[in-house]
């Protein structure tokens, strides 16, 4: 599959994305710091980039990209279901957005935010604690609804937080914890780990060395947010984590 989207962009001289989220704005700088030759549209519905950050930190994103000649359409839909996932046709087409304008790309991504799939909960004894977003309410120790040993992790949960996958590893770990606890005895529930959500900093990458960064006391953006994500996004700390090899063998 990433095989296959890379070769789309290689053979394209124009691209774009829909949503302006991390992963649409990632993609668009990504793209035009690898080929500031093409053409890069990113189109967005909200009024400005990045809502998960503050307005600030938003519009440094927009600003290095427009800097880098990426057209950003803010407050402009396109219809996904005409357009299409984004991974069957390729080939020069004219999208409209819902402002009337053309978009013109070779190829186009989705970068939307999807709805959590969690429907199939709904007709399970899980179903009542499934909340208006579709995600199970839990409590301090991770436990859903009122039951006493079924746990949630990740961003099925309804914890106020960021949905990062870094988040749903410490979820893990609070709820690997709390199992051990329940499996050696049925000890006093005080004794339960609590997860408390977490106002951790978010960092969107910008290409290979400037990301924008939101701490809790500003925002940054630049080369030194760029230190704190690595080049490689986790990859390598996550597989050495889940012990998978690479291609050459390397974690």
């Amino acid at each position: 599959m990433f095989h296959r989207d890379k070769d789309r962009i290689a053979a394209a001289s124009s691209v774009l994305i829909i949503g302006g989220g991390p992963i649409g704005v990632e993609l668009a700088a990504e793209i035009i710091m690898d080929s500031p030759d093409k053409r890069v549209t990113l189109v967005h519905g909200g009024p400005r980039l990045l809502m998960v950050m503050s307005p600030r930190a938003s519009a440094k994103a927009l600003e290095w990209l427009r800097s880098k000649n990426v057209t950003v359409l803010l407050d402009q839909t396109i219809d996904i279901d005409l357009a299409g996932t984004g991974d069957g046709y390729d080939g020069q087409r004219d999208f409209t957005t819902s402002a009337g304008e053309t978009v013109s790309a070779d190829c186009h991504f989705v970068c939307t935010g999807r709805p959590v799939a969690s429907g199939w909960l709904r007709g399970t004894f899980l179903g009542e604690y499934i909340d208006a977003d579709g995600r199970l309410v839990v409590d301090e120790h991770l436990r859903v609804g009122r039951l006493k040993n079924v746990f949630a992790i990740g961003d099925i949960t309804d914890v106020p937080e960021a949905k990062q996958g870094y988040l749903a590893q410490r979820h893990a770990m609070v709820v690997s914890r709390n199992l051990r606890l329940l499996l050696r005895s049925a000890g006093p529930e005080h004794k339960l780990h609590r997860y408390k959500a977490s106002k951790a900093a978010i960092t969107v990458t910008l290409g290979r060395r400037d990301a924008v960064s939101e701490l809790p006391f500003m925002s940054l953006i630049g080369h030194i947010p760029g230190v704190v994500k690595p080049r490689d996004l986790y990859v390598s700390r996550t597989r050495r984590m889940m012990g998978i090899k690479g291609k050459n063998g390397e974690s």
